[in-house]
């Protein structure tokens, strides 16, 4: 198994549970040190590698680590999770911002994926994407994140749609709120891009911020445990028949569902009233 961003939330979780059922993972962290726990316990089967998904050559380093000491008689699971979320008024961010989201969210996952690709194929593995439910409806001042997850799920149907026949099945994870740092985090690089916007676009959209901050504060509250997450990518790691996507969380399903029915002027109406929009 080789499993991304492994160092906290779910990539953390799913290393742990990895290990715990004997399986040999390469979990890829930009600071092995974030791993040294669980070293103490699996150093019989954790391979701990430094990889930064943005960085060519630190993926092309893990390549050729995971080549020398592969079973090439078992199949090859490649778990793409690293990812991060930040958000902010589009006419407030810099593009610097939007392509940090992408080059992590995305483009790193397309890296991973095209270079171990020829493995997977050849020991008829697996490929599962982390994606999120953002990823179905784009949630206002949630721009880079959100954008960024509407492509991954593209690229995972892409993907799929090409590899499917060569014995290679695909998978996504559409998460809902799941309770790991990445909503502190969140919230934490928005208010810092929000302190360096203009003092104009602060009282143009610090109403609607404060509102969207509450939300993502009281989402992370509603939260289901990581573990749950887990448990999904675990089904699409050892199931004979994995499904193309995971709705994870709570009331993830029902909402997807809903989605279906919303037109997308009722879908603005829902979350402008929420944002408590009024029309001038």
């Amino acid at each position: 198994m080789i499993v991304t961003g492994a160092s906290t939330g779910i990539g953390f979780d799913l290393t742990r549970t990895l290990c715990e059922k004997g399986y040999v993972v390469w979990a890829c962290v930009r600071k092995p040190e974030s791993l040294s726990r669980l070293l103490i316990d699996f150093e019989d089967r954790l391979r701990v590698i430094q990889l930064d998904v943005t960085n060519t050559h630190d993926i092309e380093r893990a390549l050729i680590t995971v080549q020398a000491e592969m079973n090439p008689n078992r199949e090859l699971i490649l778990i793409n999770n690293a990812g991060i979320a930040s958000g902010g008024p589009i006419e407030g961010l810099q593009m610097e911002e939007w392509r940090k989201v992408f080059d992590v969210n995305l483009f790193g996952m397309v890296e991973m994926t095209k270079t171990f690709l020829p493995l997977i194929r050849e020991t008829r593995g697996r490929v599962i994407n982390i994606g999120s439910i953002s990823g179905r409806v784009a949630a206002p001042f949630m721009g880079p994140y959100t954008t960024s997850k509407f492509a991954v799920k593209a690229f995972t149907d892409s993907l799929r749609r090409e590899v499917s026949s060569l014995g290679v099945r695909v998978s996504l994870i559409e998460a809902g709120p799941i309770r790991t740092e990445i909503w502190s985090k969140s919230v934490d690089k928005t208010d810092r891009i929000m302190e360096q916007c203009p003092l104009e676009l602060r009282k143009v959209y610090g109403g609607m911020m404060s509102l969207i901050r509450e939300g993502v504060l009281q989402a992370a509250q509603e939260a289901v445990p990581v573990d749950v997450a887990t448990k999904a990518i675990m089904h699409a790691i050892e199931s004979h028949l994995p499904k193309v996507n995971y709705l994870v969380g709570k009331r993830i399903k029902l909402q997807a569902n809903m989605l279906k029915f919303m037109s997308t002027r009722m879908i603005d109406r829902v979350i402008r009233k929420s944002l408590r929009f009024h029309r001038s």
